[in-house]
């Protein structure tokens, strides 16, 4: 076997040269022997888009292999699963020895076992449901570290602990109850063997001979992103590897940021210190970006022992530095004044990004400049932000209803639905026995059926679901100034969900309060700054809590 490893610094195209090399194995192998491995399924996606790519398939193609690539462009099938995750690629090793819990019908059976512990029981998806609630996140994590539970526990920080809602006693409790339900759950009318994720790749790797067996196809496998593999991924990792002619690791130790979930920075740092293939030439980072995130990483480097040669973009790019003052009040501070003409006046897209608790100065500063923003479901979820679309559409068609403009009975119902009491649809039952088809607001007001104040179209206090004055602004600038809600261009993520993806400009807020070690925050930070193309924005909120939690980490 032939091991070759592969290093480069963000934004140097570590993906594009596994794809190229997905290629140049098509010359002696066949799609069904080379296996890419990524970390997400979302890198997955990326990966199998690029090898359908029209463009890489012309830059690749001969007349020898011209076969060969027609047949990867037709084969959808065999990339879906040769191109994919380790718990996707164990769960296909597993299946019909026993039943998966990703089955909609075991999750909705999980249920009362966790009611006496969550107040939260609407969990509307299986992975909602174990990306979310702390017990599973708890035990995952704790899984995918190789450790028992009271283990893991012991090597959490004090605010890492209080993440979890729960007691270690009670984190106990709820595991041995929910392998009791694993093992004695009756499905079909028999007592039958569940199996989660964390089980599906232990399963895998703990039957190494019938692992082997099953993986004997293999002659290539390639691993993306392997410096966030877990203790449990690496091992089936290495059962995958046994019987292949080449084992491709590609990474960044520098970028090594999931250390919670069972990543060893550490040992990834000391592996890739000197790799096989090394990229070099940066096409994301212009050079006043690259020049910062270089001395972010500078004493990370020290420490190992190593250095890396990071060429910038031509452009030089820009780094702007807040001093510390309170976004939510929008002083006229230049740097807070600068950021939100940007915002307003060009087509660039923006993520804000955070590590820590709640980013309130950040969720109040995107609100009072009333652009749209996107966040993922995920992240609503955590701080319980809700992204009013359903109040700016109903704004919007009361709107042109107090301009006259003539709606049917189930538009106006749809309209008043999320006003105040004072404010509804009178007799209401009234109404839909004389339904003509459609109405105006003086024909409803003239007969009593609403009240004559609602006519004000500036009166957003109407809205009962929104509670503060911030998001009442934001709604109204959002009407106001008639912004489209599919523009999405300004996005709130957390530094490890947008790990992989790049922006124009990259805000970053300095108020993380998480206590890890120093090599750890300086990861974090170089990851988050790493993913600007054009600006880099560097805030430093009201709380004064900084980076490192006392001074910042520069």
């Amino acid at each position: 076997m032939k091991k070759i490893r592969i290093a480069g610094p963000p934004g140097t195209g570590k993906t594009t040269k596994l794809v190229n090399i997905y290629y140049t194995h098509l010359d002696e192998y066949s799609p069904t022997d080379i296996m890419v491995i990524s970390h997400t399924n979302t890198a997955a996606d990326h990966i199998r888009g690029k090898i359908y790519d029209n463009k890489s398939i012309e830059s690749f193609q001969t007349e020898t292999n011209k076969e060969i690539f027609h047949l990867v462009k037709q084969s959808k099938a065999t990339l879906e699963e040769n191109v994919t995750t380790v718990h996707k690629f164990c769960k296909n090793r597993v299946k019909g020895k026993a039943f998966l819990i990703d089955d909609y019908d075991i999750l909705k059976t999980i249920y009362p076992m966790f009611e006496k512990y969550t107040s939260n029981k609407k969990f509307n998806s299986v992975q909602g449901l174990f990306a979310v609630h702390p017990f599973f996140r708890f035990v995952s994590f704790a899984r995918d570290n190789g450790k028992e539970s009271l283990q893991y526990w012991r090597s959490l920080s004090f605010d890492e602990q209080k993440d979890y809602e729960y007691t270690i006693e009670e984190l106990i409790v709820m595991e041995k109850d929910y392998v009791k339900f694993k093992n004695n759950e009756k499905i079909n009318g028999r007592t039958t063997k569940i199996l989660d994720f964390q089980d599906m790749v232990e399963d895998f790797y703990n039957n190494k001979e019938e692992s082997e067996r099953l993986c004997k196809d293999i002659k290539v496998l390639i691993i993306d992103e392997a410096q966030d593999s877990s203790v449990i991924q690496r091992k089936a990792e290495e059962v995958m590897s046994k019987n292949v002619d080449y084992f491709y690791k590609a990474g960044d130790p520098d970028q090594a940021i999931f250390e919670f979930a069972g990543a060893d920075p550490d040992s990834f740092h000391r592996e890739f210190a000197n790799p096989e293939i090394e990229l070099e030439q940066g096409y994301r980072c212009p050079r006043v970006i690259n020049d910062y995130c270089k001395k972010i990483i500078q004493d990370v480097w020290e420490e190992y022992n190593y250095t890396r040669v990071w060429k910038p973009r031509e452009e030089n790019g820009k780094t702007v530095e807040g001093e510390i003052f309170n976004l939510s009040s929008l002083t006229q501070d230049p740097f807070a004044s600068e950021l939100k003409n940007r915002i307003l006046n060009t087509k660039e897209n923006f993520i804000f990004t955070y590590r820590g608790g709640e980013p309130r100065d950040m969720i109040n500063y995107i609100m009072q400049i009333g652009i749209p923003v996107k966040i993922s479901n995920k992240e609503k979820s955590k701080f319980k932000f809700k992204y009013p679309t359903n109040d700016v559409k109903n704004q919007r068609e009361f709107l042109t209803f107090s301009k006259g403009e003539m709606k049917s009975l189930t538009k106006i119902k749809a309209v008043f639905k999320g006003m105040h009491s004072q404010y509804k649809l009178k007799t209401i039952e009234e109404l839909e026995s004389v339904d003509s088809g459609s109405y105006d607001i003086n024909w409803l007001v003239d007969k009593g059926f609403v009240v004559p104040g609602v006519k004000d179209i500036n009166d957003f206090q109407m809205i009962s679901k929104v509670e503060t004055l911030h998001m009442k602004n934001y709604i109204r600038d959002i009407v106001k100034n008639n912004r489209d809600l599919e523009d999405k261009r300004v996005f709130l993520e957390n530094i490890h969900t947008i790990k992989g993806k790049e922006f124009d400009n990259v805000v970053l807020d300095f108020k993380l309060t998480k206590p890890e070690n120093i090599f750890s925050k300086k990861r974090m930070k170089f990851v988050a700054c790493s993913r600007a193309k054009k600006t880099l924005w560097l805030l430093k909120s009201s709380t004064k809590l900084t980076f490192a939690g006392k001074e910042d980490v520069q």
